[in-house]
């Protein structure tokens, strides 16, 4: 049976699509479609058997490296067995886990949230903000669940730990650790790859045994980049275009006669301050942010000796 010998296992939003376009290119990797499995997190497709799983591998070529990357395999203890069925059927693999500053990464998980709903249902409205996610009080009186999570996200718990549980990292790496050997992991952080893709890919590539990427791989965009902002202003660009539809009527269809400032003039003329914005997360509050830095941020000596990592600017960013 072909299954991977090695395991992106997160964090959600620390980089790990960037990482697996990267690593997809290696001649000698092999990783699947989709980018995420998720076979060993979850209930519905773990019951389906290692059949259905190892298919996905059968691409592969003799020699080749297998690997995945499913965010979910650090979700503990909402996906609680993950680590232990990987033990079960892959005993030898290692892991790769890349860590970002756990607030920044909770926030940025709940901004995805909202992308997967306003992509899923087509309904561009934030019912949701970050405070009615990860606060018990101000969950209890939120939105339902069908007002904030996508249909595909039907195997997520709405609980306030959702956007929480991906940055409890000592957590993650301990669960792991109860079932695998230190040597067999990779720590990294999002800031590293962020500031020098090519620095965290030779030692992704030589953690597993493997010659360094040809720098042609580096050509295609594949760096961490801020896709949420992108989604955002096309959602607000559209939502402001139809605004504008709305209020100079018939003048629509004429628009494309106009010179591009005389266009801009007319958006300004005719839409209030801000149109096309209202559909976008709004921002993190500051007293959030600082009780959930007094939460994370003390497992930090820990995670260091742990990981060997230094993360000298978590601290900082808490003084921010």
């Amino acid at each position: 049976m072909t299954l991977p010998d090695f395991f992106i296992i997160g964090a959600a939003k620390a980089g790990t699509t960037s990482i697996f376009a990267l690593l997809e290119q290696h001649p000698d990797i092999f990783m699947p479609t989709p980018k995420e499995p998720e076979f060993f997190a979850r209930e519905d497709l773990y019951s389906a058997g290692i059949e259905t799983y190892s298919a996905l591998f059968a691409g592969a070529r003799p020699g080749q490296r297998l690997g995945e990357a499913s965010t979910l395999y650090s979700h503990a203890p909402l996906f609680p067995d993950t680590a232990a069925r990987i033990a079960c059927h892959a005993p030898g693999a290692q892991f790769i886990y890349v860590l970002r500053e756990p607030v920044a990464r909770a926030y940025s998980f709940y901004v995805q949230l909202v992308k997967n709903y306003q992509n899923g249902t087509r309904d561009y409205a934030v019912h949701r903000c970050f405070e009615d996610f990860v606060l018990p009080e101000r969950h209890a009186l939120a939105a339902p669940r069908e007002k904030a999570l996508a249909p595909f996200n039907a195997h997520f718990p709405d609980t306030p730990e959702l956007c929480l549980a991906g940055s409890d990292y000592l957590l993650q790496i301990e669960t792991y650790l109860a079932c695998f050997p230190r040597e067999r992991f990779l720590f990294l952080t999002f800031e590293a790859f962020r500031d020098d893709p090519r620095a965290t890919l030779r030692r992704i590539t030589g953690f597993l045994g493997l010659d360094p990427l040809p720098e042609t791989a580096f050509g295609g965009g594949a760096a961490a980049r801020n896709v949420s902002r992108a989604h955002f202003d096309q959602l607000g660009a559209a939502a402001g275009a139809q605004r504008l539809r709305g209020r100079v009527g018939p003048l629509w269809a004429l628009r494309r006669l106009l010179p591009d400032p005389l266009q801009a003039a007319l958006r300004r003329r005719v839409l209030p301050a801000g149109a096309g914005r209202a559909h976008e997360p709004l921002p993190m509050e500051p007293a959030t942010r600082q009780l959930l830095a007094e939460r994370f941020h003390p497992q930090i000596p820990r995670l260091e000796q742990l990981t060997g990592l230094s993360l000298a600017s978590w601290q900082a960013e808490r003084l921010c």
